[in-house]
Order: structure tokens, then sequence, then C-alpha cells
């Protein structure tokens, strides 16, 4: 509800100056329980300030001598440098701060502070001292004891479980295992200690000497919990956490919750804060409150088996928010591609000739003569002239078919076998039907305008220029990298290893044209109609707006209810048809409902001129040739804001592929592959902005550094996102230089790649299922609302 974010917001606001105050060393828990949860749920950026600003400050109070924070600055009587085991959970603010600044310092911190607790707060057993008092100067052990707890080697309830929570946490951000074999043995220790209750609800120390009759601790158990729960999506004993979090949680519902409207707006009754000062003994506590809901939480989403991104998720509106690096970096939006890129739904064009196989063998000519009829004609007032609709049979192809016409359909009555099937017959290599335009793009070199000096982040909108009111809205310009030795340098790709055939890259080869429509100008800021996909970087590239048409360029062309089939004489046969379908010069197109068959290289392949083309129901089956280089690209797209959607192929090699600086943002989706000889993915020499989204192989998806594979493939792309996919192994590595590649919900196995000494990409919920299933899909459906 409105009402409870704007309340939310205005109590968050109250606590924000604490970001300011080096004095506490509860900033993780004031400012990333508050602030933090602000800003994963509105993505607002000034919350962001205040975690940065926060962690900065938490900061301060790092001896790098004793490699740790100092809790309290009370009490200087009793100790020198006192750090308790509470203190684990403000380094979460610590990783958070190193994600969004970019920072390492503040991961570093926390590491340290970690791996010293690890070693000083825990006994043999894997129980908790509370406090550790240290020699600042020497970073010596000089005291262990207790300020909260029964005495200095009793366990204090609340201590084990910040232990517990703190380094489930620490293996989450990490990595480490190490934290994680820690969070296990404290999650032991907790659990067959003889003084822990049947309900699982401990009491305020393990060591108490009146139990039964001690009072409990409330905000012990629901940290517990919280921490189980998200323990056992890591470890091995998985059900065994979850069951035990579920009884905690449980038992607090029926027997420790307050009446509505009771207890000062508390919800958990009988916490206790500090026995031996007799402070907030069997009282409600706000972070008993806090954690409680967070386990409930974490509890539906692990019911429901789904996660979110921290890089894009959805809001409680369910609408997604994203969550920029450092240098403002965002998972772009993939929704403007395919047909009128999403706007419009293929249409249904009227049929206006008819045509049947024929009896003497004459298909290829009667067809031919059919759209050359319907190219004839005048289009409507929709750009299309009509359909030639294909009855059901066997038509013989001994050539090519080709449309070169606007507004041209050819359409059958079905795919499967016994309906509308076109045969390549004979043995030559073609593709069998060629849909294409005419011609270049025409550019105005006088009008071109560079982008003003300055980075510009993948998933910005827009560039600033000098002259925006030379521009108007709708023109259409391209967006032009011209890449310098500087990148091909940075990049390391003039240091390909060689062997013959290989070729260094060189700068003259990468000037980089993304296809892009002015939406708006205010200012001196120009409005795409689709995001950048590459980083603007001036070490690396000019970048120039230039306006151009393509008067040669056709459109409203569909190809539907088809099944292509071509001859060959045995699986290795090199001499037959090619392609199926070979589109480029065109712009807002489509193909659905068709099946290839037999074919040696693809069902549908794309051009560089290919324009928001949309692809969709429609296989590649059994593709006959050798299993080599150069064969069995089911669905190849070397063009720009195209659309692959529910597919499916067998037998391919690079089944959903893209070439050579192939631009995007592009999307394949929603498609599977089966029994496949070779790697999904970008296949050679920096394709930019792919959405790999919930693809299904039982092969594997690669996004990396090629080397000297081809004749010097190098670095495959950047801004790959492989969304919510399964496959046997992936292996998804970032460039040196220019941008991240990302594999976010896959199912698989992780592996490093061709050369391992590369950086890998960005990896998130690994096996896990992702809250939002398709990200293509959600990201159409918000934009469209």
């Amino acid at each position: 509800k409105q009402q409870w974010k704007d309340l939310a917001s205005e109590t968050t606001r109250s606590i924000e100056a604490e970001q300011f105050n080096g004095k506490t060393h509860d900033m993780g828990f004031k400012i990333y329980c508050s602030v933090g949860n602000g800003y994963r749920l509105t993505a607002n950026p000034q919350y962001r300030e205040v975690l940065v600003q926060a962690a900065k400050t938490l900061a301060t109070r790092f001896n790098p001598t004793v490699g740790c924070i100092r809790s309290w600055d009370h009490n200087s009587h009793r100790w020198d440098f006192p750090v308790i085991i509470d203190n684990m959970l403000n380094l979460e603010l610590l990783f958070e701060a190193t994600k969004l600044t970019g920072d390492s310092t503040y991961y570093q911190i926390a590491v340290s502070h970690a791996n010293t607790t690890l070693k000083n707060h825990f006994r043999p057993d894997y129980s908790t001292y509370h406090v550790i008092d240290y020699n600042p100067k020497t970073g010596a052990v000089q005291h262990k004891n207790t300020h909260q707890g029964l005495s200095d080697e009793s366990t204090w309830s609340r201590g084990e479980a910040w232990a517990l929570y703190g380094y489930t946490m620490c293996y989450r951000e990490t990595g480490d295992p190490k934290y994680l074999q820690q969070a296990e043995k404290v999650a032991h220790w907790l659990f067959t200690h003889p003084n822990m209750p049947k309900d699982l609800i401990p009491y305020w120390d393990f060591d108490a000497p009146h139990i039964p009759n001690e009072p409990r601790d409330v905000s012990a158990a629901t940290v517990i919990a919280s921490g189980l729960l998200e323990l056992s999506t890591y470890s091995n004993q998985g059900k065994d956490y979850r069951a035990k979090a579920q009884t905690i949680l449980a038992n607090l519902i029926d027997h420790y919750m307050s009446p509505p409207n009771k207890n000062r707006g508390f919800i958990l009754l009988h916490s206790t804060g500090s026995k031996p000062s007799n402070t907030e003994v069997d009282k409600p506590l706000s972070y008993a409150d806090y954690y409680f809901l967070e386990a409930l939480h974490r509890q539906e989403e692990l019911q429901s088996g789904k996660v979110q991104s921290d890089l894009v998720r959805k809001n409680p509106a369910g609408q997604l928010i994203y969550f920029p690096d450092a240098q403002g970096n965002v998972i772009p939006d993939f929704s403007h591609v395919g047909y009128h890129q999403g706007d419009q739904k293929l249409p249904n064009v009227p049929v206006v000739v008819t045509v049947k196989p024929s009896i003497n063998g004459d298909d290829q000519q009667i067809i031919q003569q059919a759209i050359d009829a319907v190219a004839a004609k005048t289009p409507d007032k929709n750009g299309y002239r009509g359909a030639v609709l294909l009855k059901k049979g066997l038509y013989t192809i001994p050539g090519s078919l080709e449309i070169h016409a606007s507004g041209v359909v050819l359409r059958g009555e079905g795919d499967a076998e016994g309906q509308t099937l076109l045969k390549a017959a004979g043995q030559h290599q073609r593709s069998l039907l060629k849909v294409s335009g005419t011609g270049n793009y025409t550019v105005d070199q006088a009008r071109q305008q560079f982008v003003k000096p300055g980075y510009g982040p993948v998933g910005a909108n827009y560039v600033l220029v000098d002259r925006p009111k030379e521009w108007r809205v709708g023109e259409q310009v391209l967006l032009s990298y011209e890449m310098n030795d500087a990148w091909i340098e940075a990049l390391r790709m003039n240091q390909i290893e060689k062997r013959e055939g290989t070729k260094q890259w060189t700068a003259r080869e990468y000037k980089l044209n993304f296809e892009r429509t002015i939406l708006a100008i205010r200012g001196d800021s120009v409005f795409f109609d689709n995001p950048l996909v590459m980083a603007i970087d001036p070490r690396y590239a000019k970048v120039a707006v230039i306006p151009y048409t393509f008067d040669g360029r056709i459109s409203e062309v569909g190809i539907e209810n088809i099944r292509f089939e071509s001859d060959f004489v045995s699986d290795t046969d090199e001499n037959h048809g090619w392609i199926a379908i070979d589109m480029d010069k065109i712009t807002n197109g489509w193909v659905r409902n068709i099946t290839a068959r037999y074919f040696g290289y693809a069902a549908v392949s794309l051009g560089a001129f290919a324009k928001q083309i949309t692809v969709m129901k429609s296989r590649c089956l059994d593709g006959k040739s050798q299993i080599t280089g150069g064969r069995r690209y089911s669905f190849n797209n070397d063009g720009q804001l195209n659309l692959f959607k529910e597919l499916y192929t067998t037998e391919g090699r690079h089944d959903y592929v893209t070439g050579a600086r192939t631009l995007g943002p592009n999307v394949f989706s929603l498609s599977s592959a089966e029994r496949t000889h070779a790697d999904i993915g970008p296949h050679h020499r920096w394709a930019v902005g792919t959405l790999y989204d919930q693809i299904v192989t039982d092969g594997e998806i690669n996004v990396q550094d090629r080397g000297n594979w081809g004749s010097g493939h190098g670095w495959a792309g950047v801004t790959q996102v492989l969304w919510n996919c399964t496959v046997k192994s992936a292996a998804v590595q970032q460039p040196w230089t220019s941008g991240q590649n990302f594999a976010i919900g896959v199912k698989g196995e992780k592996v490093a790649g061709r050369l391992k000494n590369r950086n890998a990409g960005y990896w998130e919920n690994q096996n896990r299922i992702m809250s939002i299933g398709s990200l293509y899909e959600q990201q159409l459906k918000d934009r469209l609302k």
C-alpha cells in the first residue's frame, strides 16, 4: 500500500543522520536494515548515497593491526579495543558498499574482520565468547570475556545466533567455504546442546544456572531461524536446517506473539536484552521483530522455490527495479526488439493469391510468379500488399525463391509432416528462400555530432551532444563507436596466441554502428529508443551520433506455417540445401511456425542489416553436414534488435548464435536445443548486448575469450546475459575491459572456459529458480503497462 511506503520513507529519513555517527559500530544494524531495505525495494539513489557514507563511517573504526572493527568506546577501564560477536552483522553493509562503489577496501575490511573473529571468538567446540579485547598496538588478544552473557566462559544465546547468521552471510558474499563450514559447525553446536529447549527458543544463556526457570530470548531464536533458512540453501544439510527454522517460527507464532494492538506495537514477546544488567529482560525488542519478519519472508521465498537477482528484481508492486554498479551500469532493457519492437502483434495479412502444388514440377516458377504478382500490388495503409497462400502438399524447389518487396507474406497451411512442404531439391548449396532489400544505409556525415566526453553507462538511453537542436524526434541515427588501438591493447586482442591463419584484431575493423531512433531531446540530452549495451569510455573510442537513411531496406515481410526440407545423400553431405530462410536488408519482418529439416547451416539466418525481426515458434531439425566449423548454426543472428522466441533444435552445433560485431539489444528466449554438437552463445569477435533468456540445452552455453579458434575469434562478446538458462555446463568470462557478462539463475555446471586465466563474469543464483522466469517477458510487460 502507498500509505505504508510513505510511512516507511518517513521513518527511514529519521535514521539517515546515523550515517555520519562514527561513535557506533552498529552502523550495519541501523543503516543496512533500514536504508538498505529501502534501496533494495525502490532503487532510490539517495539511499545508495547513505549506504556508501555509512560504510565510510564504519570503516573509520577498523584497526588494520587488530584486523577488526572496534565495537564500544565506553568502559575503557575494562578493555582497550573490544570486539563483540554482534559485529559480524555489520559486515553486510561493507560488502554492499563494495558492490555499490567498486572499492574493494570495504570488502577487505569485512573479510579481515570475519577471519580475525573466526580465529579468536570461538572455543574448540564452536561456542562463542561475547567480547574479545585486543591490544590496539600489537593486535594481541588480551582478554576473552562477556558483557551480556552469564560469565566469560558461558555462551550467550544471541551471540551464538549472531555467529550463525554472520558466517552464513559471509559465505554468500565471498563464496569462501571456510565460512560455510563455520556456520554449519555453529548450527551443530546449537542443536546438540543439552540446554536447547524442545521448542528451539533458547534461554538467554546456554549456561544459565536455573534452567528451565530462566528467561527465554526470542531475539536469539529469530536470528537463528533467519540464518538457518539462508544456510539451508547452501548446505547439504539444508533439509534439516529448514525444518528446524520452521519449528522455531511455528512456535513463535503459537506461543510468543503479542496480542494485536498490545505491547506498544511490537510483534513478539519474551526477549532478553541484557540479563546481567537487568535491562530489557522478558521484554519485546525491535531486532527480534526485524529478524522474525525477515525469516518469514525467507521462508516464503523458499516455499515458492524462487529467488531474486541483486541486479534487477521486482518491487512489491511487481515492477522491475534496476541496481547500478559503481559506474552506473545496469542490466539493459531488452524489450524493444523484434517486430515493431514488440509494440505490435504479428499481423494476419489477407490472402490475395493461392497456389497449389504443380503437376509438371514447375513449383518454383509458379510460387515465384505469385510472389512477384503480390509484390506488384499497391500496399495498404499498414504497408501490406497481401499473402501468398501455399496449399497443402509438396513443392519441389531446385533453386531459390526470392522476396525483394515490402508487404509480401508467404504462408503455408502448416509446418507438420503432410502439410505445406517446400523441398530444396538437387545437389548444391544455397538458401531456399531469400528475403532481402537492396543497397546500404546512407549517412549524412555533415550532420555528425560527437558525444560529449565522459563515461556513458550500459543501460542509459541517452547521450549528451553540443547541438541537440539540430536533431528531430523520430530521426534514425547511428550511434557509432570508433574503437582505437588502446582498446585493442586493453582487450589483449593484439596478443592472440598465433597458429596458422590467426589474425590479430585491428581497430579499423571495429567501427560499431548501433542503429537507434531519437525519442526525445531535452537540453543537451538526446534520448533513444534502445539503451546503450556497451559503455561509452573516452579512453577507447570516439562516439558520434550520425543520421542515416536506408531506402533499399524492405519491411512487413512474413514467412509462416511452412515446412522446409532439403535433399541429402548422407549425414555428412555438403552439397544440398544450406539455409532455409535467409533474410537481410529488412526491418519489421517475421518468421513464425516453420520447420526446417536436413539443412546444412540454418533454419533462419539474419544478416547484418536485418533489423527488428521476430522469429518464433519454429524448429530446426536433424542438420546434415560435416560436424565442423561453419556448419549447423540453427538460428543465426548477425543483425540488430531481433527476437528469437519459442524455438527448438536438434543435431545443431551453434543453435542460438551471433556473429562478429553483432550489435544489440538482441534476444533469444524460451527456446531449447537437444543433441547438440557445440555451444550456444556469441561465436566470435565482440557481439554486444544479447539476452539468452530461459534457454534449455543438453550442451553448453559459453561467453568467453575464444582465443585463436577460427582465425582469431578472441572475445566473443560483452553485455551477454544468461538468464534462467538450463545447461550441461556454462563458461561466462569478463573481458579485460569494456564491460561485463552475466550468468544469473543458470542451472548446470559452472566451468572456467577454454582459456583459464580469465576473470569470471558475474554469477548469481546458480542452480536456483528465479522469481522472474523470463526477463524479456517481464521487461516487455513492464514497458507496455
